[in-house]
């Protein structure tokens, strides 16, 4: 059998893909969404990320007046903090996704960094930091220049979410 190169981690990001959007309930409207998960986003708003959170069930609540920061719900509990980031010059083109974790109660401090960095290497789409307090910050970041799709918005956004679950079950559980 030939094998080519790279498929394997094509597969492995697809499937993730797959499983954000069952995560999200996503799947289920992918159909009727298509013409509209193809446009090309050159620049996101809060009025943007706020309708693709709500495409996803998740709620988001503005922190501030110009709706950059926002305090988002997912259907499954997570919660997250976004930001909207490089909007000096104009429309902003970056998003700032964070959830922050409490340190974990009955297991050492390099355990749980331990927990940090296997996660971090095993799920690409965000990274975990571990403050002094012990505190640990699961982060990703979206960059639109030269722009994004709709739908390709929506799966970060997913799996991001997905991100916040599994990496609480990964913290908190009581396996290392």
């Amino acid at each position: 059998m030939i094998r080519k190169r790279g498929l394997r981690p094509m597969k492995i990001v697809a499937m993730a893909a797959l499983a954000a959007m069952a995560h999200t309930g996503l799947a289920a409207q992918a159909g009727e969404a298509d013409r509209d998960s193809a446009a090309v986003m050159d620049s996101i708003d809060g009025a943007a990320l706020e309708a693709a959170l709500a495409d996803l069930g998740a709620k988001a609540r503005r922190l501030d007046e110009e709706g950059r920061v926002m305090r988002v719900a997912y259907r499954d509990g997570a919660i997250a903090v976004m930001r909207l980031s490089a909007c000096e010059q104009g429309p902003c083109r970056g998003l700032l996704m964070t959830s922050l974790f409490a340190p974990p109660e009955g297991k050492e401090p390099e355990q749980a960094r331990r927990i940090a960095r296997r996660f971090s290497t095993s799920f690409n789409p965000a990274t975990v930091i571990v403050n002094t307090r012990g505190e640990h910050l699961l982060k990703a970041y979206v960059v639109l220049d030269r722009g994004i799709t709709r739908g390709n918005l929506a799966v970060n956004l997913g799996l991001f979410g997905l991100g916040i679950e599994q990496y609480r079950e990964a913290l908190y559980s009581a396996a290392d």
